[in-house]
């Protein structure tokens, strides 16, 4: 059975090979990688393995979207041998419900496939015209509510920008 824990130091490494295979040496020229500033946020960077072998890796950062804090998912990584068994659904759920827990953000932002991330809540950004930095698909970028009317509460446009140190 697999286990869900969060990341260490210890886990760099294993994640690093994972991306390598879940997203090739081209994922650094994705746009998105400039949100990612700082260290991710512990309580929510996660690592699902089973017998010792890592399956999946996903985290959370924080960014800015217009004044106010809110979270990036991603990445998730899953073993590409492995995708459609449900060991992303499982991190993503587990990484959220976190998320909702601490209560510290209103929202999630996500650049990522818009037929995969709606069975968790998000719904598309478009509405929301997102200001990204640098090219994305607008249908990648999805928004997900940790709060009760924090959708309702965004004034267009919104400028998405990673978090100043």
């Amino acid at each position: 059975m697999a286990e869900l824990s969060k990341q260490t130091a210890a886990d760099n490494a294993e994640i690093e090979t994972l991306m390598g295979r879940a997203f090739g040496p081209a994922r650094y020229n994705r746009s998105v990688w400039l949100l990612r500033s700082g260290p991710p946020i512990a309580d929510l960077s996660l690592v699902l393995r089973e017998a010792g072998a890592m399956l999946a890796s996903l985290r959370f950062w924080e960014v800015q979207l217009g004044h106010q804090a809110v979270l990036l998912l991603g990445p998730l990584a899953v073993q590409p041998e492995l995708r459609g068994q449900g060991y992303g659904q499982q991190i993503v759920m587990e990484g959220i419900t976190r998320a909702r827990a601490l209560g510290k953000w209103p929202l999630v932002v996500v650049s990522g496939e818009p037929e995969y991330y709606p069975k968790f809540g998000f719904v598309p950004a478009t509405p929301y015209q997102l200001v990204w930095p640098g090219y994305v698909e607008p249908e990648r970028l999805q928004l997900l509510e940790l709060h009760p009317g924090a959708l309702a509460a965004l004034r267009p446009p919104l400028l998405v920008r990673a978090t100043d140190a």
